[in-house]
């Protein structure tokens, strides 16, 4: 069976990554303290901005109770907590399964993917509800832009880590036939 070699690249972006999402998860769960005005706001200076381009960041959402809110960012916790799981485990070879561990690397980025994309589909089917009111630059340049990378980063690993898991699967299934 192949060792679990994790490419730098997708170390660099699982821990990236998950230190962004805590970050992001943290601002939506306390608000409005983190918010524009809050005592905590100084921690999330930069969603000033962004909350002005998202409303499910901003006032609207929250005076509107939406539980999306929340709701993704309860998520994000479980996501970056599973990629964090995932470099520990990946940078002790000798101790864990390698296969297993791949796997769980897959199942992470496959969440990462799929809340994404039902973020942006909500979006989609809401009738662009929360970011209908931009121009066209600021929509591409501060939603689409950082949004689309955590779609197109995950499905590179997701394909990477997919292709090896196959691999996986092929030889195992070799050595039971042999």
């Amino acid at each position: 069976m192949p060792s679990l070699e994790t490419p730098g690249w997708i170390r660099v972006w699982f821990l990236v990554s998950s230190l962004v999402v805590y970050w992001d998860a943290t601002y939506c769960l306390f608000r409005p303290h983190s918010m524009e005005g809050g005592s905590l706001n100084f921690l999330w200076s930069p969603y000033n901005l962004y909350a002005t381009v998202d409303y499910v960041y901003g006032l609207p959402a929250l005076h509107a109770r939406d539980g999306w809110t929340s709701a993704q960012a309860s998520l994000n916790l479980v996501e970056s907590t599973v990629n964090l799981l995932y470099l520990y485990l990946a940078s002790q070879p000798a101790q864990y399964n390698p296969g297993k561990v791949q796997l769980l690397g897959f199942s992470s980025v496959l969440l990462t993917l799929n809340k994404t994309i039902l973020y942006l589909l909500n979006e989609v089917f809401s009738g662009m509800k929360h970011t209908g009111h931009n121009d066209l630059q600021t929509f591409i340049v501060l939603w689409v832009i950082p949004n689309g990378l955590w779609i197109l980063v995950p499905s590179m690993i997701a394909i990477q880590f997919g292709r090896q898991l196959c691999q996986r699967l092929a030889q195992a299934a070799d050595k039971k036939s042999s």
